[in-house]
């Protein structure tokens, strides 16, 4: 095997076999004590303020003792100055899960792991270093003379019986690591399963994704799923909607609210009236601000419920595109009779949402009464428009509650149709006189008019909604659907739902604070070309990546970077001391430029569509730890000729075992330099939270603070104290990728790793444990979803890691240590298979005699609280919105509860100023002319049956 790094006028740290030989920078202990004392003091300084501080400043060190959203009984306590570093180990796992999140007590459980593993490592480092260190003598090691380099395998000569000491610290490690797995699995999964059993909305939701256009209403997807399980397992289904307009108006209405508030708040505080120009005037005359956002705000709470009604009508479930006959036929472009379960692509069956009318000659009379309501569209019943005159809610036969909604775009055909019910039942009473057969017909002919009377309303509701919702009102494929009992949730989420791939995926629901709406109602082909353009993204910037990453690896090795660019080897030469603060330098560069790689990967995982924050931080995750193995043990490895090394894997690939396997040795003490910079930065930013604290003060001068409410909101970017930022979990966690990939690597290899990563984890574990339970919110919380991905990125790093080892041993001529390496690899490959076989799966879903349980236990969960939870929030947006002062205002509360008093009181259920919002001069007129128009054709109609009687 050749060396990818080779110079002939310089010192370099790789291993060399060129001429069987081995030459390493003699300045690894140097820099590692330099690291130790610049690093370590910096983090002992960090520990001494901020303990300091968060006694001094307990408002800005400890948010959740005294913000009311944050607030936990765990804050109570600060401890002392010092004692909080192992008293916030005594918090127990449960605590943190219930009080702090999943999600950070599964990161505090992979730092504990980490840590126990630095232990065990820490194990063979104790003899390990004397089998290293007194080595027999060789051509081969004869130029080591640092210290620090004596207590590695470099120390080792080629073909060396020591060599055994590194197989079986290998084998201790890696099969220690292999059993903390299945541990940790078994703690994860019964955490999991607590987490699954907690009283939350989103354990009994699912969401579905690529509906077929059949089921696109809220009342055909809950039928779908009443068919697949029972007609109470459904509480209800929300499909997104299409509201651009509405949200731009509901975001308008929010700055109006606010301008108004605030210029009540500058009325309240100095006494007068502030003013502002007039900007659809050209001369810009003074207005009263009061007065003009007072009656702007009026104007946008009447479009704002104009639009919500509308629109909920439409994804409620009425049927536009399908008419009745009178025969209580359901006539559709293509008209099917099939099976529920025997329909195909995005057909449905015609008995799912038909509506039941009355057979032809049913009698109609004062003796059945009933009979002539059921005239009135189903959909008008199932939406409150029954014989009871409900707008609320209807029950059906079953005794099951339909969804609630005023139906806006069938309120017109309605009140047309309930006014010819009434007509009919007096020509029902003389019907009712004359002979059977003259019954049948007036019957018939009565409800033919109904039909035409209502078409034509619903035609003229139709083009007056489209007018009024413009881009708004197009039903998304996607939605969610709250079930009643646990069990029936989880047998949903693992069954196929559809015969075409794609079609009615089903995923678990995010909680429902937790939605990215803007992606709900992405197409399947918009989420593959999204993916696949994430994909192409990420890979390309890790290409680029390569290059500042390979100068900062290189600034690490001074000597080889002269290669490379020569403005550094005359710096260098004139400016001798610049060697050694380089050498310090390169690993913070490397931190300091890895902190912008996060959001940069955050930006390119939203072209995938994620519906939920959970699902950006695995994805992020994911890319995050291919960023971290492929930089830091590709890139960062090669520290000789960066040009020449990348030149010479393009030409032959396989060239890569060789390369780590050279340099990897030689590059332990870089490595550990990486994890102090990294421990050390980290504790700064977090601990001391400058960031947030610079972004307080700004906020405290800048934007909207006259009131408490202004003074707790985010503007532009600038957060208060009382308002810190969701904690990046897939970022630290992508940290640890970092830790856990030097100790395989190097536990065996360079003995005294572990005593570097050992501390940080401590150290890491009581800092993050702190900044949970003083800081971070716990939501929102994916239930632990990132430790699974977590886990399956380990196992990866442990096969990277012991294929390195396998080619050092190559690279030292091992013959007879291989074989007894190679099982190893099979073994950790072997685990690898077996831990994903079933592992993950029953940590994602509760058992099923689990959820029978909480099923049935009493008090468990009021399924009811439920019932719109995923209304989207341009949706669920408060029809009218009043400032805090006038909500205050006792005067104000009494006129609406009068208001409403009256409206209950009038009984006019069925009026259309519900749903668009008309003044009662507006309704009365659409009233009278529907009415008229339905006499006026009931009219028609029954002289013509009395002439056709009289004709026969």
């Amino acid at each position: 095997m050749t060396s990818a790094v080779s110079g002939p006028d310089y010192d370099s740290r790789g291993l060399s076999s060129d001429d069987d030989s081995m030459t390493t920078n003699m300045k690894d202990s140097d820099v590692l004590a330099d690291s130790i004392v610049l690093y370590g003091g910096l983090l002992v300084l960090t520990i001494f303020v901020f303990s300091w501080l968060r006694r001094l400043f307990p408002k800005v060190y400890n948010i959740r003792s005294w913000v009311e959203e944050l607030k936990t009984y765990l804050a109570e306590d600060q401890y002392r100055f010092f004692s909080w570093l192992w008293r916030v180990y005594m918090i127990t796992d449960d605590e943190l899960m219930n009080e702090c999140g999943m999600d950070a007590a599964c990161f505090i459980h992979l730092i504990q792991m980490g840590y126990r593993l630095s232990l065990i490592a820490l194990f063979n480092m104790l003899w390990l270093l004397p089998i290293y260190m007194t080595a027999e003598d060789s051509e081969e090691t004869s130029y080591i003379t640092d210290r620090v380099v004596r207590t590695t395998v470099a120390n080792v000569p080629s073909g060396s019986h020591r060599l055994y000491a590194t197989v079986l610290a290998a084998y201790i490690m890696f099969g220690y690591t292999m059993y903390q797995i299945l541990v940790e699995f078994e703690w994860y999964t019964e955490m999991r399963h607590k987490f699954l059993r907690k009283p939350m909305v989103r354990h009994y939701a699912i969401f579905v994704r690529n509906i077929p256009v059949a089921y696109r209403s809220n009342i055909s997807l809950e039928e779908f799923f009443r068919n697949c399980f029972s007609d109470d397992a459904v509480l209800e289904a929300r499909l997104a909607v299409h509201t651009p307009s509405l949200g731009r108006i509901v975001a308008q209405r929010e700055a109006t609210l606010a301008n108004l508030e605030h210029a009540l708040a500058i009325y309240e505080k100095e006494g007068v009236r502030p003013t502002q120009k007039d900007k659809l005037l050209v001369l810009g005359e003074s207005i009263d601000s009061i007065d003009y956002y007072t009656e702007q705000l009026e104007q946008q709470n009447i479009q704002v419920k104009r639009r919500i009604e509308a629109l909920q009508a439409i994804v409620s479930g009425a049927q536009l595109d399908t008419a009745q006959s009178p025969e209580g036929h359901t006539h559709t472009p293509e008209t099917q009779d099939t099976d529920f379960f025997s329909f195909n692509g995005d057909e449905a069956p015609a008995q799912l949402d038909e509506p039941k009318y009355p057979q032809s000659g049913s009698p109609v009379g004062p003796e059945n009464p009933e009979k002539i309501e059921q005239f009135v569209p189903a959909e008008a019943t199932k939406y409150g428009e029954g014989p009871h005159g409900s707008l609320t809610t209807a029950t059906t036969d079953q005794g099951r509650t339909a969804s609630q909604g005023s139906l806006a775009l069938m309120r017109s055909s309605v009140t047309t149709a309930k006014a010819v019910a009434g007509t009919a039942r007096a020509v029902a009473g003389v019907a009712g006189k004359a002979t059977t057969t003259a019954s049948k017909v007036a019957t018939r002919a009565v409800r033919e008019s109904v039909f035409t009377v209502a078409g034509i309303a619903t035609s003229a509701a139709t083009r007056a909604m489209s007018m009024l919702l413009g881009e708004d009102g197009e039903v998304h494929s996607a939605g969610f659907v709250v079930f009643t009992k646990r069990s029936i949730t989880n047998a949903a989420k693992q069954m196929i739902h559809h015969e075409k791939p794609f079609c009615m995926e089903v995923t678990e629901a995010p909680d429902p604070k937790d939605v990215f709406w803007a992606n709900i109602g992405r197409t399947h082909k918009d989420l593959q070309v999204g993916m696949l353009a994430s994909f192409g993204a990420s890979a390309g910037l890790c290409l680029l990546w390569t290059i500042p990453m390979s100068f900062f690896a290189s600034l690490s090795n001074a000597s080889a970077v002269r290669q490379d660019f020569k403005w550094l080897d005359n710096m260098f030469n004139q400016y001798p001391g610049l060697v050694k603060v380089t050498e310090q330098l390169a690993p913070f560069l490397v931190v300091a430029f890895n902190w912008i790689l996060p959001n940069i990967l955050e930006t390119i995982t939203l072209f995938e569509g994620p519906i939920s924050s959970g699902k950006v931080q695995a994805s992020k995750f994911i890319k995050l730890a291919a960023f971290t193995i492929i930089q830091t043990f590709f890139v960062s490895a090669i520290s000789g000729s960066v040009i020449q090394t990348i030149t010479e894997i393009i030409e032959d690939w396989t060239k890569v075992i060789d390369l780590l396997a050279n340099t990897l040795p030689a590059q332990g003490t870089y490595f550990m330099q990486i994890l102090l910079v990294s421990t050390a930065t980290t504790a700064g930013v977090e601990m001391l939270r400058l960031i947030p604290i610079a972004l307080a003060i700004l906020r405290r001068h800048i934007g909207p603070r006259l009131t408490e409410k202004e003074r707790s909101k985010i503007y532009v970017g600038l957060r208060p104290l009382s308002c810190p930022q969701d904690f990046e979990h897939a970022d630290y966690t992508a940290q640890l990728v970092l830790y856990y990939m030097v100790l395989f690597v190097y536990a065996v290899i360079y003995p005294m790793t572990p005593l570097i990563t050992s501390v940080c984890f401590v150290f890491m574990g009581a800092m993050f444990r702190g900044q949970f339970i003083y800081v971070y919110d716990k939501y929102p919380d994916s239930g632990g979803k990132l430790w699974a991905h977590y886990i399956q990125v380990m196992l990866t790093c442990m096969i990277i890691a012991e294929i390195t080892i396998f080619g050092l041993l190559g690279l030292k001529k091992a013959v007879q240590q291989l074989p007894l390496f190679l099982p190893l690899l099979f073994i950790t490959i072997l685990f690898n298979f077996y831990i994903r076989q079933i592992h993950f799966r029953v940590a994602s879903y509760l058992p099923t005699r689990e959820c029978l349980i909480e099923d049935h236990r009493e008090g468990a969960f009021d399924i009811s609280t439920a019932r719109g939870a995923y209304l989207q929030p341009s949706l669920a947006a408060d029809k009218e919105l009043l400032p805090e002062t006038e909500k205050k205002d006792s005067s104000a509360q009494e006129e609406v509860a009068a208001d409403e008093e009256m409206a209950t009181n009038s009984g006019e259920t069925g009026n259309f100023s519900d749903c668009l919002g008309a003044t009662p001069y507006e309704t009365d007129q659409a009233r009278n002319s529907s009415i008229q128009m339905g006499l006026s054709l009931l009219s028609r109609s029954f002289f013509s049956t009395s002439a056709t009687k009289k004709s026969g």
